[in-house]
């Protein structure tokens, strides 16, 4: 992350933060969610890392994963989440 991405005249201005704007809107919403509460979370101390763990927990709820958990929860047994393992 540059400090700087890139320096226009200032009638160009507007023209280039909408350009920035539609590459980014382009992108992943949930990702882009993620991406503001991880750059705010140092300044924003307990609330910045509770609005993020809680944009994962939302994430995770309706997740075939997350719901594999609650199923077996209501279910009374063992959860199966072998199909879910992530390897490297």
């Amino acid at each position: 992350m540059g400090l700087v991405n890139t320096v226009v005249p200032a009638d160009q201005l507007m023209a280039e933060a909408m350009s920035w704007a539609r590459e980014i809107a382009a992108k992943s919403p949930t990702a882009i969610r993620f991406l503001k509460q991880s750059f705010n979370a140092d300044t924003d101390h307990q609330a910045g890392l509770s609005n993020l763990a809680m944009s994962a927990l939302d994430l995770y709820a309706v997740s075939a994963e997350g719901m594999e958990g609650a199923t077996a929860f209501a279910e009374k047994r063992q959860p199966d989440f072998a199909r879910h393992v992530i390897s490297h």
